[in-house]
């Protein structure tokens, strides 16, 4: 049953589908953009915003609630209350107000979630747009495929084309989203890429994780496309072996070890670097850098443990506690590169569990799926996680929309467990 069906609008006829098509074209266009590069990222998440403001401002406000609005309620409510309370949070923040007020726009990104679900009307539309977000990842992969064959692609505007195959963002950003792909088309391989196109789909899901962990460098990305496989692979599972399950995740990650140089390679430098910076306090390299904003920021949490710093204050914790110790090339980063230390020094405890009940909430919310859309939205909760352990995730315009859009499609898959209703014809 729709949340907003062509009956809750005060138009008929030809508007009414004129409006409904516009809606439909704004999200396919904002989910593709969340694949084309942070600039078209920003004006698609700009549309779906309007797009909702429109929607919400022709709704009757009469109409009874319906079941799927319902189950949407707690998700968009917890979202809402954690981004009031960081809004809350410029009041007391050491930042500068347009530094606090900008990095709670960031933050603030978690408003996606709910809209994009809200602005699907039917389990045909959330499979609909959600093929099409998956094919803006597949187009990405194609084209990183065809710079490992040397062939140029005149459209890559990433400054990591070469030699990181990197089309449209960075090698980092590009892994991470292509994991997540994996596990979508994974546990959707029955219809996302038409009703024959299971063996396609399944061959698109292969040929991407190959993709990942053996030609692009993104760290991170390597660690979400493990977790997603070794989750993947637990769900597939019987229930009597369901005791190895533990097991899993370690036989993947040493099966990547041994498939791929260019994984090994990495986790061989990470550990270089973590060396360097334990024995050494070396904070030049990549790892050893992350290793001290992390140290940074557990001084600042420790400082204000309840309530934070405010939003937007990282930058003014990590300067301040530095002390001109710092490498200059850093002072100007804005997050810790983790998502819930970030969390936790701009909001303190209350902040870290307002972001932790959201993504509950959408585990919670997972739960009322069918079988293959919950493990979809499980595995895109799992591959946040992940990335958000080593990367501010959300906070960043890249995958910040692209994880929002993400889950806000796997969440609107509710509909499957709703009778379908024609919507009443006013024309």
């Amino acid at each position: 049953m729709s949340i907003l069906t062509s009956q809750h609008l005060p138009t008929s006829g030809r508007w009414s589908n004129a409006l409904s098509s516009l809606r439909m074209g704004i999200l396919y266009f904002a989910v593709l953009s969340t694949s084309l590069g942070t600039a078209l990222s920003a004006i698609g998440r700009f549309a779906l915003y309007v797009m909702a403001i429109g929607v919400w401002i022709l709704a009757k406000q009469s109409e009874p609630k319906r079941r799927a609005d319902l189950m949407h309620t707690s998700a968009a409510f917890t979202v809402l209350v954690a981004v009031a309370y960081m809004a809350l949070s410029v009041l007391w923040s050491e930042a500068s107000v347009r530094e606090a007020v900008s990095a709670w726009a960031r933050h603030a990104r978690l408003l996606s979630i709910p809209i994009v679900c809200l602005l699907i009307y039917s389990y045909a539309e959330a499979r609909s747009v959600l093929r099409v977000f998956a094919w803006g990842q597949i187009f990405v992969v194609f084209s990183s495929w065809l710079l490992v064959a040397g062939i140029p692609v005149p459209w890559a505007t990433s400054k990591w084309v070469a030699p990181n195959y990197a089309v449209f963002g960075s090698y980092l950003e590009q892994a991470i989203s292509q994991a997540v792909l994996v596990a979508i088309v994974w546990h959707q391989r029955d219809w996302i890429l038409g009703a024959k196109g299971r063996w396609w789909a399944v061959a698109v899901a292969a040929t991407t994780l190959v993709h990942t962990l053996g030609f692009l460098i993104g760290r991170s990305g390597h660690l979400v496309a493990i977790a997603l496989v070794a989750i993947a692979v637990m769900y597939e599972l019987p229930k009597r072996f369901r005791w190895a399950t533990m097991a899993v995740p370690f036989l993947v990650f040493a099966l990547a070890f041994t498939g791929f140089k260019t994984f090994r390679d990495r986790i061989e430098l990470v550990r270089t670097e973590a060396s360097d910076f334990t024995s050494k306090d070396n904070a030049a390299t990549s790892s050893g850098q992350r290793l001290l904003y992390w140290r940074v920021a557990l001084l600042a949490v420790q400082e204000q443990p309840i309530l934070g710093h405010g939003a937007g204050s990282w930058n003014a914790q990590y300067r301040r506690l530095e002390a001109g110790k710092a490498d200059r090339s850093s002072l100007g980063v804005t997050d810790p590169h983790q998502l819930f230390l970030l969390w936790a020094v701009e909001g303190g405890a209350v902040g870290l569990l307002l972001l932790c009940a959201v993504l509950g909430e959408l585990y919670v919310r997972s739960r009322k799926l069918p079988v293959n859309d919950a493990r979809t939205l499980q595995s895109v909760i799992a591959a946040l996680i992940v990335s958000g352990m080593l990367n501010s995730m959300i906070f960043g315009i890249g995958m910040g929309d692209f994880f929002c859009v993400a889950l806000g499609l796997c969440l609107a898959l509710v509909h499957g467990n709703e009778p379908v209703l024609e919507p009443t014809n006013h024309g």
